[in-house]
């Protein structure tokens, strides 16, 4: 092995720490914050092809995880995410780094300050590792962004990485950082976790719980959130403790754990290969003491479904104007929407500027129709006494990149059926943004050709720490997916 191969043998190695398990090597003194961020920028680089960022400064970089290493050596007590990286989605506010949500119009829009789930993270001691792109305004769920680059997935770089949230999850999957931050509106953290291989969370979104939207560029703020992104729910749980307050969880007892699976829908028409991985897995853990529980959800989920769709659409037509006069952002909303290069994106944009809503249908879908269909989600948890309902993140494996980009009408195969590709990637995730509850993504498996399979568990509104809890254990029986080929040359 020449110096060139060992020296990148080793960066690898470096780079597969957890931010749980790097820390640990920080405070024993057998890392340095430095060498950590060294290791990862070796595999950043060698991994380019991937596009998962907009905006990288690796002097910066180096520089946050020196001032780590001489707070530590000064004797400072060590914060505990002290000397981490963020991955930090290109939506997000982050000082010294553009805020384009990866459209061309925003490319010269910088923040001044960051926004308060960052800042909430550096109080913490993390660090903003670089910005990662997405799909074009968040607006699709593949992450193939025609300014800046199709995000590749790191298991098989021919298909997407998912989205819109696909940068973060391609970099934490690809060893570039080991935690991050994306958005979810109708799936944009979980759909991308699936794909890459990693974990997320979407956090309780109603009430006075939800992550703060201050400095975050919205698709529609009534289903928007921030949300974690890990390769695991230990990082996960650090994440939403840092920025949540919220107490560190301890793993679920599999024995006291009941788990709905609600076979309406969410486990209809699903890939084979994602049906086969998952009901494996929910038998692993049925193995492991849980107990699987049939429901019923058909007493929410048409309602919960048109909830969703008008809530989106009033969002689309509305929200970027607004976010864009609260910051004094001297742009014309719909300007920016139809430069818009993702064909896919500006039509569902224009398909919610044409849509027939009225104020009182939208007021009734944010007021009275959530506290139904919530009601109706809670009696069913009550009914069973049920700490989560299970489904497969996504019913089809990631799809292959389009060399010619998306559009709104695109197909693909799903159970030997064309269906619709955006229907599909958003299938089973957007009834957890219109209930506004909690939905954590892991790592299921993976299919007999290699490609990560996610689990989706859903819990109670303000259930977050709970919810964490019953995936460390369900991490613990199924464990974490191997790296993928990180194609390090000498």
């Amino acid at each position: 092995m020449t110096m060139s191969e060992r020296g990148q043998h080793d960066a690898v190695a470096i780079a597969e720490l957890t931010a749980t398990e790097a820390v640990a090597h920080f405070r024993d003194g057998s890392l340095t914050a430095e060498a950590y961020a060294s290791a990862l920028l070796t595999v950043c680089r060698a991994n380019q092809d991937l596009n998962a960022f907009t905006y990288r400064d690796d002097a910066r970089v180096l520089e946050a995880a020196r001032d780590a290493d001489r707070a530590r050596s000064r004797g400072d007590v060590p914060r505990d995410l002290a000397g981490i990286p963020v991955v930090v989605k290109d939506n997000i506010d982050t000082e010294g780094f553009p805020t384009s949500a990866s459209t061309a119009a925003l490319k010269g829009h910088n923040p001044g300050c960051d926004a308060p789930v960052v800042a909430a993270l550096q109080r913490r001691g993390a660090y903003v590792f670089a910005k990662a792109n997405m799909h074009e305004l968040a607006g699709g769920g593949t992450s193939s962004n025609p300014t800046f680059g199709a995000v590749g997935n790191p298991y098989d770089r021919a298909r997407v990485a998912g989205g819109s949230s696909g940068g973060t999850a391609a970099a934490i999957a690809a060893r570039m950082a080991p935690l991050g931050l994306g958005t979810d509106t109708a799936g944009s953290v979980r759909i991308p976790s699936a794909f890459c291989g990693t974990v997320a969370l979407r956090p309780t979104s109603v009430g006075g719980t939800r992550y703060a939207l201050d400095g975050v560029v919205p698709l529609a703020a009534d289903l928007d959130t921030v949300g974690p992104m890990a390769r695991s729910v230990a990082d996960l749980a650090l994440m939403h403790s840092a920025i949540a307050g919220a107490p560190s969880p301890t793993p679920a007892r599999l024995a006291d754990v009941r788990i709905g699976i609600p076979r309406q829908h969410y486990w209809e028409g699903l890939d084979t290969e994602v049906e086969r991985v998952t009901r494996a897995a929910l038998t692993r853990l049925q193995e492991a003491g849980a107990t699987l529980v049939d429901v019923d959800v058909s007493s929410y989920l048409p309602d919960t479904d048109a909830t969703f769709w008008t809530l989106i659409n009033a969002g689309m037509r509305e929200d970027l104007a607004a976010y864009f006069r609260r910051h004094a952002i001297d742009l014309d909303a719909t300007v920016v929407i139809d430069a818009i290069a993702s064909k896919d994106t500006r039509r569902l944009f224009h398909l919610a500027r044409e849509a027939s809503l009225t104020g009182a249908e939208v007021a009734t879908a944010r007021g009275a129709g959530r506290a139904r269909i919530g009601a109706a989600y809670s009696a069913m948890f009550r009914a069973h006494g049920l700490s989560a309902i299970a489904f497969p993140t996504e019913p089809l494996v990631a799809p292959l990149i389009s060399a010619a980009g998306d559009t709104f009408e695109d197909e693909v195969e799903v159970g030997g059926k064309p269906v619709s590709k955006l229907e599909s990637l958003i299938r089973q995730t957007r009834f957890t943004c219109a209930l506004g509850v909690p939905g954590l993504s892991l790592a299921a498996g993976v299919t007999a050709a290699g490609l990560p399979v996610g689990l989706e568990f859903d819990g109670l509104a303000g259930g977050d720490v709970d919810l964490l809890g019953l995936g460390l254990a369900a991490e613990a029986e199924l464990g974490r997916l191997p790296p993928p080929d990180l194609r390090l040359g000498s």
